[in-house]
């Protein structure tokens, strides 16, 4: 089976450098991380020829979004913009995930691998967990949810009932 295998990162990891990377931006004690300004003011200034693109549901089709690190372009389906502005949980750790690919997956620490029918990849090699991870902790930082109920993450950091349960899950 074919498959993209990322250079090998954990959670732990991931927290750390989603931790320097708000606390550079001065969002380091945000409860709710604004992802959309992020995605549309800070990113710029971080990246110089960062761009982004709002792409139609025809032409994006099953996608939500996509990412090229290469070329720091992070394209988002429009209906997913959408909902992710109006602050749907769902579509905000979309974006966020999206950032993590930006952020993690240059094309140097990617690549497309061929894993033996008894072989799986392991997870902190996958690039879609790790985004997912980055996502995660972006949107509902570890460090500032511990101790919390999932509802109260849910309604204060602006994520999905199941993204709460996940990141609480995951709190030391």
């Amino acid at each position: 089976m074919n498959c993209f295998k990322a250079d090998a990162c954990s959670r732990r990891d991931i927290q750390r450098f989603v931790y320097s990377l708000k606390k550079k931006v001065g969002l380091e004690n945000e409860l709710y991380f604004p992802v959309i300004e992020f995605l549309e003011n800070v990113l710029p200034m971080i990246i110089p020829d960062f761009n982004y693109e709002i792409v139609s549901e025809k032409e994006m089709g099953n996608k939500h979004g996509e990412t090229y690190p290469s070329k720091n372009l992070i394209r988002i389906r429009e209906d997913v913009y959408d909902r992710a502005v109006a602050g749907e949980g769902r579509d905000r750790l979309t974006v966020a995930h999206e950032i993590g690919h930006l952020f993690m997956h240059e094309d140097d620490c990617v690549a497309l691998c061929r894993l033996e029918p008894d072989e799986k990849l392991k997870p902190f090699e996958d690039p879609e967990w790790q985004a997912d991870c980055f996502g995660g902790e972006l949107l509902a930082s570890s460090y500032l949810i511990k101790g919390m109920r999932a509802w109260e993450v849910e309604e204060r950091c602006g994520v999905s009932g199941a993204a709460a349960r996940c990141q609480l899950k995951h709190c030391k």
